[in-house]
């Protein structure tokens, strides 16, 4: 795979290409655009007849080990990798190690091993272990094994050896990787970490040049080990990070942003030269039951939510597309009234649903970031689609608080009566004594 950048705007924002796949020379990948998140080699809640229905062009698959490391053998007897074993060879795969979407146990760590949690439990993983599962799975994309569970709130001991044991990985899946010949058609792609630290970042960038002949790209991790409290760091916070790092690496290759965010840290990424998303944040609205309704014609001044939470009972009686202006197969043929009833029964559809609407509209807020791209209008486009996200952030604040003052109100009358009743009976049981 080669990246190749096609034009730049005024800022940083690019975009860009993927092309030079082995199994499809002539296909190109656009960029900036999200992965889809797969689990067990297949895209999450769709099946491959589904998807070809959502998707006429190939696809970037975002495969982590934590969801598909069970499947090794049966790759072993195939031997043509995991795209063709799931039945999604037209498109393409980026194995990396954990969904950092999923919340995990905390330590468990060896020297140069990191954990891989499964459903079958914990495995420790080294970096020659880890590149042997990679010549089986054989992806077009490799991100190099790290020590990336991190948040940036951690102190400063916990990550250094975070970057101590990314930077020792890399060197071995550098060596591994120039050796394999299994390999030589996919492209490895080294990991960044310790952004909150900077002596210990310099120490991984400077690993990182070591190696830049033999990486087509670099990854962005460390950010956030999953728990909610950790995706939602302040947007200007992460900023700084993007620039940073971007600014410290070489321009002319893919640069991947790991972590669940949401559209206001998405945009502001793509501004600093970001190119490949992870793709959970549309897997997580859709198995919260949420649907994105952004707005992505600049010239409407939108002051309305960015998210629809279907579960709430206010639409059951609304016989409308998710988005009127939404071409997805689920807005062409439901309505928000038939899945509010499907997430209400625990019907599997609901998902399925919000599935092909989720993914489609997340893929579009990325079409269009590029169209403005080209047109030098990006800036404007990012206003927008921040403006709807951070209308939604304050009205979410405001029931927040509504609820726990009414929380609050309620404890109050509940230990009110409670006093009432303990001072009555207190003085019936005075007044039997007398």
């Amino acid at each position: 795979m080669h990246f190749v950048t096609k034009i730049s705007s005024s800022g940083s924002e690019r975009v860009g290409s993927m092309t030079g796949f082995f199994k499809m020379p002539s296909a190109v990948v656009e960029t900036p655009t999200a992965a889809l998140l797969t689990q067990g080699g297949s895209v999450v809640h769709l099946t491959a007849d589904v998807l070809s229905r959502v998707f006429s062009d190939s696809k970037l698959l975002w495969v982590p080990l934590s969801n598909s490391a069970h499947l090794e053998n049966g790759l072993k007897a195939q031997g043509k990798g995991v795209a063709r074993f799931a039945g999604l060879q037209e498109h393409f795969t980026c194995v990396t190690l954990q969904n950092m979407n999923e919340v995990t146990p905390s330590g468990h760590f060896e020297v140069d091993k990191v954990p891989l949690w499964t459903k079958h439990g914990k495995k420790m993983i080294s970096a020659d272990r880890y590149m042997d599962l990679m010549e089986v799975f054989k992806p077009d994309i490799i991100l190099a094994i790290a020590d990336s569970r991190v948040s940036l709130e951690k102190g400063y001991k916990r990550i250094a050896k975070s970057v101590d044991r990314t930077t020792n990985m890399l060197n071995t899946c550098v060596e591994r990787y120039k050796e394999s010949k299994e390999l030589q058609n996919s492209c490895l792609v080294g990991v960044i970490v310790g952004c909150a630290q900077s002596r210990k970042f310099e120490d991984n960038i400077q690993n990182f040049l070591r190696h830049k002949d033999n990486l087509g790209g670099v990854a962005l991790s460390g950010l956030t080990d999953g728990a909610e409290e950790s995706n939602d760091v302040p947007v200007d916070k992460l900023e700084a990070i993007f620039k940073k790092v971007s600014n410290a690496l070489p321009k002319d290759i893919l640069h991947v942003v790991e972590g669940c965010w949401n559209p206001a840290v998405i945009l502001t990424a793509i501004s600093y030269g970001w190119d490949v998303f992870d793709g959970s944040y549309a897997v997580k609205l859709s198995n919260l039951g949420h649907a994105l309704i952004l707005n992505f014609d600049v010239t409407t001044n939108i002051e309305t939510s960015y998210l629809l939470n279907l579960n709430d009972e206010c639409y059951k009686d609304q016989f409308v597309p998710i988005l009127e202006s939404c071409k997805c197969l689920v807005c062409k043929k439901h309505t928000r009234a038939y899945i509010r009833h499907l997430l209400n029964t625990r019907e599997m559809l609901a998902s399925v649903l919000l599935s092909i609407h989720n993914l489609y509209h997340f893929d579009q807020m990325f079409y269009h970031a590029r169209q403005h791209i080209l047109t030098n209008t990006f800036e404007v486009y990012k206003k927008h689609i921040i403006k709807q996200y951070e209308s939604y952030r304050s009205l979410k604040l405001k029931m927040d608080v509504a609820e726990t003052e009414l929380d609050h109100s309620i404890e109050v009358k509940k230990k009110s009566k409670l006093v009432e009743e303990v001072t009555n009976n207190s003085h019936k049981v005075n007044c039997n004594s007398s």
